[in-house]
């Protein structure tokens, strides 16, 4: 079940919309101090159905005074709220936040509520939507190998390591310890950075460039 107070007195407009709030909601509630809105000829007639049958109630209250309206639609949510089963939503269409405050005792009393204010409604109906953005894809980090590392090394030094163990040394200190120079030689002459020739290392300038870290 769902129940509609409306605020006429600070949205008149929403009468418009009557006959479309009657075929959404179980019951309608209108409630004014003082207010000049009409209704066509033509709505006479289902809407005389819809009074006799309770699911159209139009309240005017007694006195004229700031704030009437809204102390009678707190005042109608209350009694209705009483009579209508813990499944009963309630909407409140007025502009007023004030109202806010009865649609917080509701749901402090367990019940679903909401207050729908029109001119904020207009407001977000006119703004353009935003385009869906797509993901970025952050790429992951290139790994430098001990390989790249040493031809760098090996770039920045013209006087590079004459014989064999002297290169086996100079890549032992560079790595201070960890077990890779014997791979790490493998991988300089797989790769023809280096030949060795009788003990005697010889290097391809070109290579190392090519495998260096690039800046």
């Amino acid at each position: 079940m769902k129940i509609l107070l409306i605020d006429l007195e600070n949205c008149p407009s929403q009468l418009n919309e009557l006959l479309e709030n009657l075929a959404n909601y179980s019951q309608v509630v209108i409630c004014y101090a003082m207010s000049g809105a009409k209704v066509p000829i033509d709505w006479i007639l289902p809407l005389t159905k819809v009074v006799s049958n309770d699911r159209l109630k139009i309240i005017k209250m007694p006195t004229v005074g700031k704030n009437a309206a809204d102390f009678g639609i707190a005042f109608l949510a209350g009694v209705l709220m009483e009579k209508a089963t813990k499944k009963t939503h309630f909407d409140i269409i007025s502009n007023d936040t004030d109202l806010d405050f009865v649609v917080d005792l509701l749901k402090l009393h367990k019940r679903s509520a909401n207050r729908i204010g029109k001119l904020l409604k207009e407001k977000i109906e006119k703004i353009p939507a935003i385009p869906e953005s797509k993901p970025v894809e952050i790429p992951e980090p290139a790994t430098i190998t001990p390989f790249q590392i040493y031809c760098s090394h090996l770039a920045k030094y013209p006087n590079k390591p004459a014989r064999k163990t002297t290169l086996l040394n100079s890549i032992k200190s560079k790595f201070q310890g960890n077990s890779v120079p014997e791979e790490l030689l493998t991988e300089l002459l797989k790769k023809n950075v280096i030949t060795i020739n009788n003990e005697k290392v010889s290097y391809n300038q070109q290579k190392i460039n090519t495998f260096k870290i690039q800046e």
